[in-house]
């Protein structure tokens, strides 16, 4: 199992990196009770409780979204091509006290065991990362059972977010490393749910997630301009 060029900007990222309050990854820390509380939100609005639903965590990362999802009672499995993200997420669910599977390997990998298994699958701020979108989708959405839920969030592909994503959260802010975005991997929404589509997927809502510069966090709001979330039902 190789690592992607993009799954090594954040090798090298440890405990505190992850999970710290001046970590690298802060925005993280930041942006991670609002999407949690929007996919929870969108799960009820559709009739599903996140409690004891089979979630996957695509591109889990340091485990800091799967960790909201163990804590509502969700049986979690996280999966990534990150040895040391793994490691990191492994380590920290264990000082939480939480039960969650976490594996190093590929969608594509997982899939051979796993086809149709999954309630929810999650897929947030990895779609800007990987190589081939289509082919990745196609992939992490053959293992959602009929009738799941596929929460997402990811970047738009415009020249606002190139702006605010890029050149104000990275480069003035310090909010996440240097290169850690490379705006031609960004997603349209009206791509992905073009893509979803293809994969008997119906995209029931789409809302936007903007930085408020005076309260230094983040909230939903109707812009998608930048930073977006959203959920789709597989029929």
């Amino acid at each position: 199992m190789t690592e992607t060029t993009e799954t090594k900007k954040f090798a090298s990222f440890d405990l505190d990196d992850w999970w710290g309050e001046k970590g690298k990854l802060i925005s993280l820390q930041k942006i991670n009770p609002v999407r949690f509380g929007y996919f929870s939100e969108q799960a009820g609005k559709l009739g599903r409780e996140i409690s004891g639903s089979t979630v996957l965590d695509v591109g889990c990362g340091g485990g800091v979204l799967s960790e909201s999802f163990a804590r509502a009672g969700a049986i979690v499995t996280g999966i990534d091509l990150s040895t040391t993200g793994i490691e990191v997420a492994r380590r920290h669910a264990e000082l939480s006290e939480l039960k969650i599977e976490y594996l190093v390997t590929s969608v594509e990998e997982h899939l051979k065991k796993h086809a149709e298994l999954y309630d929810i699958i999650v897929c947030a701020e990895v779609l800007e990362h990987v190589d081939d979108i289509e082919a990745f989708l196609e992939s992490a959405l053959k293992m959602l059972a009929p009738g799941g839920l596929f929460f997402f969030g990811t970047l738009n592909k415009t020249l606002k977010s190139r702006l605010l994503a890029i050149f104000v959260a990275e480069d003035l802010l310090g909010m996440l490393p240097r290169g850690t975005h490379d705006f031609s991997r960004f997603v349209r929404p009206s791509t992905l749910v073009n893509i979803l589509k293809k994969n008997n997927l119906i995209t029931e809502d789409i809302r936007g997630m903007s930085y408020s510069p005076l309260q230094l966090d983040f909230r939903l709001s109707g812009d998608t301009s930048v930073n977006y979330l959203g959920v789709a039902l597989k029929k």
